[in-house]
């Protein structure tokens, strides 16, 4: 075992290439440069490094919304896993979110991780997130423009807090000008344009979700779907668009339940380290 000292530190720019490489290594999609700086330059989230020595071996990020808070990206090079990098980084993220006043820290867990949160004292709350990657060209038939168009942060915020049952206001403002709404209908769901790809889909029909997914698609053709897994309706939704289920992580909980929570209305997260 390497006997160097373990230093786990808030991250700075100069650790973004190697925060991107040890994220890439260990297989988790928060590798593009824009997300990490993101995470660094706002106030409600922070990113933490840990290795022993100069280079950065391990990735923890987190968000504060008030009461509740994410913590994800959890990452070890695998050359340095079995050293406790894992736990380290992961418990400076949650000193800074106690810190932040959050009563309530919530994530997704693969099954590698869920030993390292379990004894953290998170508890599996039973429901698992779908990860949906591209099995063929989307089937997009009946799916014209016109469907979907510009809308307000002052008709998504209220909807997605009676989606998440969190107050998210904080972290979706700083895309005021990147939110999509089916045309006509703006209290009928909404999706928020990451200028990264991808990004939030809630919506309370199929029609509605269906026009916010083409919508997104078309403008990011990369993107994959992460949704909860009662949403039955986003997995037919998924399939007829041309997705298949790559894999699942469980949704854990250090803390009090989040009264409000409504997975079926869920259909991509904003991410899997933020919900």
């Amino acid at each position: 075992m390497n006997s160097t000292r373990l230093v786990v530190r808030p991250a700075q720019a100069g650790d973004l290439d190697e925060m991107s490489a040890v994220l890439g290594r260990s297989g988790l999609s928060s590798v593009d440069r824009a997300v990490l700086e993101f995470y660094l330059a706002s106030s409600v989230t922070r990113l933490f490094v840990a290795g022993r020595g100069d280079p950065v071996t391990g990735v923890a990020g987190c968000v504060a919304f008030g009461r509740t808070g994410w913590l994800g990206s959890v990452a070890v090079d695998p050359d340095a896993r079995g050293q406790g990098l894992g736990t380290a980084v992961s418990e400076a993220a949650l000193d800074w979110l106690r810190q932040a006043g959050v009563a309530t820290v919530l994530l997704t867990a693969t099954e590698l991780g869920q030993p390292i949160y379990t004894r953290l004292g998170f508890v599996d709350e039973g429901v698992s997130y779908g990860i949906w990657e591209r099995a063929q060209s989307p089937v997009l038939a009946g799916d014209g423009p016109g469907l979907v168009q510009p809308g307000r942060i002052e008709d998504v915020l209220p909807q997605d807090a009676e989606a998440t049952g969190e107050d998210r206001r904080s972290y979706l403002t700083s895309f005021a000008d990147r939110c999509r709404a089916p045309a006509g209908q703006e209290r009928a769901g909404y999706r928020v344009a990451l200028p990264w790809g991808g990004g939030p889909v809630v919506a309370t029909c199929a029609a509605a979700a269906r026009a916010l997914l083409v919508d997104m698609f078309a403008a990011s053709p990369a993107a994959r779907l992460a949704f909860p897994a009662p949403n039955v309706q986003g997995a037919a939704i998924a399939v007829a668009l041309g997705f298949r289920l790559a894999r699942r992580v469980r949704r854990m909980r250090l803390g009090p339940p989040v009264p409000g929570y409504r997975p079926e209305v869920i259909y991509n997260v904003f991410s899997l380290a933020a919900g």
